[in-house]
């Protein structure tokens, strides 16, 4: 209670009045933000209601740019492929890096150099990373070569042009480029949790199992948020790795509203509608985020 005074006597003045200049120190970062984030989404909400002309003025349209988003086939293709991405993007990378992140979480010889070795796929540029699948699952790549060696398939499998398996081999290099990134965070923490939570269930008995889902898992909480509200994020707004692999095809197949939306916009210069794109995954991305954080507020 008496920090808490001090601090509230920090930023008063001697008649009881907050210190304003006090709020210069964050005017710089609130300037910065309004003019990188505020100002383009105001643009891009207020584009969305017009026809763009790259020769004459714009003309405002109201709504006919979101009811022609919404009328699009391809559009609902890209939500649900948007949809997968997300729930496999999310689910098996936090899975993966919580397991493994609990089984690291020791001080032996060797498990420094087995996270660096799982890190490792986070900091290869996606671009590397999508070309590196590409050459792996190509028609002529590597796998096929070793699958036909090795007398597993009589046929090479088209990995990157089959309607149905593009999309899965996208999410492989979605969890192997993931799994490090969420592992630190979640190892961080671990770390956080004392010792001896871990010598009071192993002095009552707890086997591994219970341990690691009654106290490793629920102590782990926040740095699970983090994580999960970050991969919400990043499903919605992904591009790179699906336009790298297979841009969107074969046949939509692979299509997500990233894609979706770089099409609309700067191949078809369409920037009406893909501003109505955009602002629609600002919207999910919104809604989710605070659902979420509402839900675990509960």
């Amino acid at each position: 209670m008496t920090s808490i005074r001090k601090k509230t006597k920090a930023v008063l003045t001697d008649s009881g009045r907050i210190d304003l200049r006090l709020y210069l120190y964050v005017l710089p970062a609130l300037l910065l933000y309004a003019v990188l984030m505020l100002y383009p989404l105001v643009k891009v909400f207020l584009l969305s209601f017009q026809e763009y002309s790259l020769l004459g003025s714009n003309q405002w349209v109201g709504l006919t740019n979101y009811s022609r988003v919404l009328s699009d086939p391809v559009f609902w293709q890209a939500a649900q492929n948007t949809l997968v991405y997300g729930v496999v993007g999310i689910t098996l990378p936090v899975v993966f890096g919580l397991v493994i992140a609990a089984l690291l979480n020791v001080d032996i010889p060797g498990s420094t150099s087995m996270r660096s070795i799982i890190f490792t796929p986070v900091v290869v540029p996606i671009v590397v990373a999508g070309i590196l699948f590409v050459w792996i699952f190509d028609t002529n790549g590597i796998l096929n070569s070793v699958l036909l060696s090795s007398g597993l398939v009589d046929a090479k499998i088209s990995w990157l042009s089959s309607p149905v398996l593009a999309l899965p081999v996208v999410l492989i290099m979605v969890v192997w480029k993931r799994t490090g990134y969420y592992m630190v965070i979640v190892l961080a923490g671990l770390q956080a949790i004392p010792d001896e939570v871990y010598e009071a269930a192993k002095v009552q008995g707890k086997s591994r199992w219970q341990t690691f889902r009654h106290i490793t898992v629920p102590m782990a909480r926040s740095a699970l948020v983090v994580v999960i509200v970050l991969g919400m994020i990043n499903a919605v707004k992904a591009f790179a790795e699906v336009f790298v692999m297979t841009e969107g095809g074969p046949g939509h197949a692979t299509e997500i509203l990233g894609t979706y939306f770089y099409k609309q916009t700067f191949a078809f210069f369409n920037l009406g509608k893909g501003a109505a794109i955009g602002f629609i995954q600002f919207v999910v991305v919104l809604v989710l985020t605070m659902t979420f954080f509402y839900w675990e507020g509960e």
